[in-house]
């Protein structure tokens, strides 16, 4: 609005109107248009003045005090998942890898040591062994980075730094 008095003329003294703020925010009251940009609100408990800057839209359609928000938003349900989150996983929280394990894991392998016996022998899942042992090997040189798991890829610097010794 470019005037305040056309918002006077729209908004006739004592109206009840709904307000919602830039900040999502929603109030209600009677209103009474000010000079200068501002709207006085009285509230079934409160009184306010509003600088009309910070509000988004105005409901003339009110109608009571106490109503909720009016419009399509009262009509639609709150959407809601109807999966529940589910975390993946294992509950136990794991244990990082310490350098002496890595080491005692790679002569463990090059003894000829198969994942299963490894991963009982350390207390890890097969699965962590393997994918240990695709980022061993590919430091090796014995596998291409390009046909092991995502997961070994990870494993191939820390193989460097700890058979490297530093």
């Amino acid at each position: 609005m470019s005037d305040i008095s056309e918002l006077a003329t729209l908004i006739p003294a004592d109206r009840v109107i709904g307000l919602t703020l830039v900040d999502g925010v929603i109030l209600a009251g009677r209103a009474q248009v000010l000079s200068g940009g501002w709207l006085r609100l009285i509230g079934n408990a409160d009184d306010r003045l509003i600088n009309l800057a910070h509000v988004v839209m105005i409901d003339l359609n009110r109608g009571r005090l106490d109503q909720g928000p009016s419009g399509v938003d009262e009509a639609l349900p709150r959407p809601r998942s109807k999966d529940t989150p589910v975390k993946v996983g294992s509950k136990v929280p794991a244990r990082p890898w310490t350098d002496g394990d890595l080491k005692a894991l790679a002569d463990a392998m090059l003894d000829g040591g198969q994942d299963a016996e490894l991963a009982e022998r350390f207390h890890r899942t097969r699965s962590q062994v393997r994918d240990l042992r695709q980022g061993f090997e590919c430091n090796r040189g014995n596998l291409v980075e390009d046909q092991i798991s995502p997961a070994a890829v990870a494993w191939i610097h820390r193989w460097r730094r700890v058979l490297s010794g530093g």
